[in-house]
């Protein structure tokens, strides 16, 4: 028995690792807000004393600093484009307002998020007017804002319609005021001006600019995503390095704060593909735009959200009970399901031959229902409850 117990519990551990999981494993956060800044390099920012906003941000227990992450490309423009559409769509260069052949009519997270019932908004520092799709005014640059180039259709799908495209001042007129954040749309991309933004400048001063900025401006936003009842997202993003990386090459700063996290330090390789990955998965959109579809993905256990497996303990919330023990001509199944998942009913024999399986669409909470037995033999097997957000592992005895 031993022996049999062992085989079927290495069975269920092998079942676990190729059963896909998803990277965000928890419902749809009702906001995520990505904050873009510039053309540094990983150690030009984390730990140093010109940027101490973004540094105290990195250590705390609501941010996932992925110390790992890396930018597509150079210059900042394709940049941009990767991880607004997966893809740089032929611009190699920055460029003074919207690409030559703009409108693009094709996959992008702004239109992705409306096409399902969200929202998306972009918000850009110094942009002169609602729906500015001009060229660059001042401290405000065109190259910052990817989606001004899917602004002007009319009837394409993957259009961004002008509304989308606001200033970011006055705050509480356009972006949010801190008494306010909960009307922000569900994705909302916030475009520092090239000063703010650390762009213009030498390090010695760019850096503490866009840091100061970051702190009058964001700092309340983070400590208001850091409470997990608002269900908030922001990712601190970094378009490119300075050239200075080498190991990894474009290794940027990235960091993701919300009361939804497990904060610390996380080395898994990720590019802006990854993220533009994780926020579709985020919202269920199934159409990946390019890249996106084959990029690494984040690791699960940065987050405290519902998972199916606990973040202290490892143990599974999901919970699945059998009757009867033993089980006769057939297998009564309860499944109390932490989310919403599509998932597989599978038993196993002990040499991990699939002997019964069945499709189920779980509903958060309780879940009925009934495999027989009649045609399976006696013996002992494991019932396997498989999919994106489950995957629970329960012995079972067939006596007749």
């Amino acid at each position: 028995m031993k022996k049999i117990a062992l085989t079927l519990i290495a069975l269920c551990v092998l079942l676990s690792n190729v059963v896909v999981k998803a990277q965000y494993p928890g419902k749809p956060p009702a906001h995520v807000v990505v904050i873009m800044e510039e053309n540094y390099a990983y150690a030009k920012i984390i730990g140093s004393s010109l940027a101490p906003t973004i540094t105290y941000v990195s250590k705390q227990s609501y941010c996932a600093n992925m110390t790992l992450a890396t930018a597509i490309a150079h210059p900042s423009e394709p940049n941009y484009l990767d991880l607004f559409s997966g893809e740089n769509q032929g611009v190699t260069t920055d460029l003074t307002g919207p690409a030559p052949n703009t409108p693009f009519n094709d996959c992008n997270i702004g239109s992705s998020m409306i096409q399902k019932g969200y929202t998306f908004i972009g918000y850009s520092e110094g942009q002169p007017s609602v729906g500015w799709i001009k060229g660059d005014q001042g401290n405000y640059y065109t190259k910052h804002c990817p989606w001004i180039n899917w602004i002007g259709h009319n009837t394409n799908a993957d259009t961004i319609p002008i509304k989308s495209d606001l200033p970011f001042a006055p705050v509480g007129t356009y972006f949010p005021d801190s008494n306010h954040y909960s009307s922000l749309p569900t994705m909302a991309w916030v475009i520092p001006n090239s000063v703010d933004d650390m762009h213009d400048g030498l390090a010695s001063s760019a850096i503490p600019n866009g840091d100061n900025w970051f702190h009058t401006n964001m700092m309340p936003l983070i400590r208001w995503a850091s409470n997990p009842a608002n269900n908030t997202v922001v990712f601190v993003i970094w378009d490119e390095d300075d050239y200075s990386s080498t190991s990894p090459s474009n290794h940027i700063p990235l960091l993701v704060c919300s009361g939804l996290i497990i904060g610390g330090n996380y080395g898994t390789s990720v590019t802006h593909y990854s993220t533009l990955k994780l926020w579709e998965e985020m919202y269920g959109i199934s159409t990946e735009c390019a890249n996106s579809a084959t990029a690494s993905e984040y690791p699960t256990n940065m987050w405290t959200v519902t998972t199916g497996i606990d973040p202290v303990s490892g143990e599974s919330q999901n919970k699945v009970t059998t009757w009867p023990v033993p089980a006769k001509s057939e297998l009564n199944i309860n499944v109390y399901s932490v989310s919403e998942s599509n998932a597989k009913v599978g038993l196993y024999d002990i040499t991990g031959r699939l002997v019964k399986e069945m499709p189920v669409e779980l509903k958060s909470g309780e879940n009925n229902m009934i495999i027989s037995t009649e045609a399976v033999s006696n013996g002992i097997y494991f019932l396997n409850i498989a999919g994106e957000k489950i995957n629970v592992c329960k012995k079972i005895v067939i006596s007749k």
